[in-house]
């Protein structure tokens, strides 16, 4: 039966990070939306880390919240400690991390979607997808209801044919416990839709109160936490609102009652253990086929491939504040269940560990990015978007960032406007999603402050600052907040500018700070500001000169990405084309000659034949 007969704007399939984002953004762009997923209560699950941030990821997560996202302020809300990575370095790579209580993050989310106007959450399993005139438009289910839709979001995560290792053993699902979504691969298959392997694995959890915690070395967190929302920008009662129905959504005072973690590592009888089992390894004994990630290798790799390492840091964080149990952080792998109680009780403090869940690998198809355009929608099939880990990325805030931003233009795609493209020099987000859809990606993706050629731009407190554009283009925010950031916009710019242009003893304000900003005494009407524009205008003085080298270097790019190039363009026929560039080219698409740039394998030579080939089009063109 078909449920609706008149379709929905936005359907989304799947309520993982990707999911719920997708989905919350485009019904708060007005849009009638529906989100399909096989078990409710498995809204935003955390299936591996209940952490949230990181290196690269914490910046992400700001970005997500300046786009309206719901990823900061859940972590805010539900977060249990709260740490600022790489605090002794430069502010462009310091990244806020949390441990979240991972039911109290699921149960808000789900909350937060079950009261949000314009969307209904649906339980059904999509088990392929309604094709017509080389358009997608509509969704069928287990339950032998069909759902029409103008667009349909897929956020699949490890679902499509996911299949999961314990050593030799092996079970269908997306997630312990969870199914496998079987038969919509075919679909996308049918819709010629490319499809390869990954593979991603996840650590063993533990009972809390079978760890010896003596001798082990404790992690607090931060006495003053660096959240993840931009709170000074939001409503007083944004954060505790209570709904006109009475209900109020889970979570306490961002920053209390942090809880500790707690470091240990591997010992000579752990690396003995796993060597001796490796050939019994899923991994190592060609179980799996998928590529796994690089930079979240399991144990196994780790002895492997450092075998230098006498030994590898392993951290013990609680999943919540109402569990006794714990992750153990570093030590994923697909091993025997056997062998890997013999691994856990040859690490110091878990010598009489108790396992809650075993560890296993989970291999699943995913769709090589290059096959979407930068709007996140397939070059194969119209009006269809994928986001997340079926785009070959790792990682909570990957797939949220891609969520957000497929969600977005899927409803602007209904209304028939022009989609969100991101740049590279505006976000990590726009670093992400040309990444994967002009170089696409063999192995698990997972965001580096290193991938990003204009990070100095991107420190995390300017994220709002940045993306304001953007946001109010497509009213994202709401008309408060927009305001309070143009305001707080208006201050930086004012206090950036008395400080270079105002005198002190020995040259301007500015030049004391770049001498020695911690000695630097500063006008007192500047203190009385918020600790958010102090922070962001001592940034912008103190790295002035390489902040405006960077500006300098995207201006001299933007000269090759305003040069579009002919979407008909047949490049196996221009001559002097080198044949792989050739190839690549015409498999890509791209818009641009930058875009053409950045593809693997397109050199410089070949651009230039590109640039003399459009310039010639162009005075054809002229009278």
């Amino acid at each position: 039966m078909i449920y609706n007969p008149k379709p929905f704007d936005v359907i989304v399939c799947g309520a993982g990070h990707a999911g719920v984002e997708a989905c919350l953004a485009a019904s708060r762009m007005g849009v009638s939306t529906l989100l399909l997923t096989g078990n409710i209560d498995t809204i935003a699950q955390m299936s591996c880390n209940p952490a949230i941030g990181g290196q690269a990821k914490g910046q992400m997560v700001r970005e997500i919240d300046a786009l309206g996202g719901e990823m900061a302020i859940n972590t805010d809300v539900t977060g249990i400690q709260f740490r600022l990575l790489n605090e002794s370095k430069g502010p462009a790579v310091q990244s806020p991390r949390a441990q979240c209580d991972k039911k109290a993050y699921q149960f808000r989310l789900k909350h937060t979607l079950e009261l949000q106007p314009n969307l209904q959450v649906f339980q059904a399993t999509v088990t392929g997808l309604i094709y017509k005139d080389g358009k997608v438009v509509g969704c069928r289910t287990s339950l032998d209801i069909d759902f029409l839709g103008q667009t349909v979001v897929i956020t699949t995560g490890t679902f499509l044919r996911g299949l999961m290792h314990v050593g030799q053993n092996k079970n269908e699902g997306g997630r312990l416990g969870d199914f496998s979504a079987k038969t919509l691969s075919g679909s996308l298959l049918e819709a010629g839709i490319e499809l390869l392997r990954l593979k991603t694995g996840t650590p063993p959890r533990i009972l809390g109160r079978s760890i010896n915690f003596s001798g082990l070395q404790e992690q607090k967190g931060d006495a003053e936490p660096t959240l993840f929302a931009f709170h000074d920008t939001r409503d007083q009662g944004d954060l505790f609102h209570v709904e006109q129905t009475g209900e109020r959504r889970a979570g306490w005072k961002p920053g209390s009652e942090q809880v500790s973690c707690w470091m240990t590592h591997t010992t000579p009888e752990s690396e003995r253990i796993v060597r001796d089992n490796l050939h019994k390894s899923a991994m190592y004994s060609g179980e799996i086929a998928g590529v796994g990630p690089r930079y979240c290798p399991s144990i196994e790799d780790k002895f492997v491939r450092f075998a230098d390492k006498p030994r590898h840091l392993l951290f013990l964080e609680p999943e919540g504040r109402n569990t006794n149990e714990y992750y153990i952080n570093g030590l994923s792998t697909s091993l025997p269940f056997d062998v890997q109680l013999d691994l856990v009780h040859s690490i110091p403090g878990l010598e009489q560990a108790m396992l809650l869940r075993p560890a296993y690998a989970v291999e699943y198809d995913f769709a090589p990015p290059t096959q979407m355009f930068p709007s996140l929608e397939s070059r194969k099939v119209e009006n269809l978007f994928l986001a997340g880990q079926i785009n070959g990325t790792s990682g909570y805030e990957e797939a949220a960032a891609q969520g957000l931003v497929a969600g977005v233009n899927a409803a602007l795609k209904a209304r028939g406007e022009p989609p969100l493209i991101i740049q590279r020099h505006e976000a990590y987000i726009g670093v992400l999603i040309d990444d994967l859809v002009t170089k696409g990606t063999t192995e698990p993706y997972r965001m580096f402050t290193s991938r990003a050629e204009h990070r100095l731009l991107f420190n995390h407190g300017s994220a709002e600052l940045r993306l304001f554009e953007h946001a109010k283009i497509h009213k994202l925010l709401s008309e408060s907040r927009l305001r309070k950031i143009s305001g707080k916009l208006s201050q930086i710019t004012h206090w950036e500018q008395y400080l270079e242009n105002n005198k002190t003893t020995g040259g301007s304000w500015a030049d004391a700070i770049r001498r020695d900003k911690a000695a630097a005494a500063l006008p007192a009407a500047f203190l009385t500001e918020s600790k958010e524009v102090r922070a962001e205008v001592l940034y912008r003085v103190t790295y002035r000169g390489y902040l405006e080298r960077e500006r300098r270097q995207i201006e001299k790019l933007k000269d090759v990405e305003k040069i579009k190039i002919p979407s008909s363009l047949d490049y196996l026929a221009i001559p002097g084309l080198r044949r792989e560039s050739a190839l690549k080219l015409n498999q890509l698409r791209p818009e641009n000659l930058g875009q053409a740039g950045r593809i693997s394998g397109v050199n410089p030579a070949d651009i230039s034949i590109l640039m003399v080939l459009i310039a010639a089009g162009r005075r054809e063109k002229k009278p």
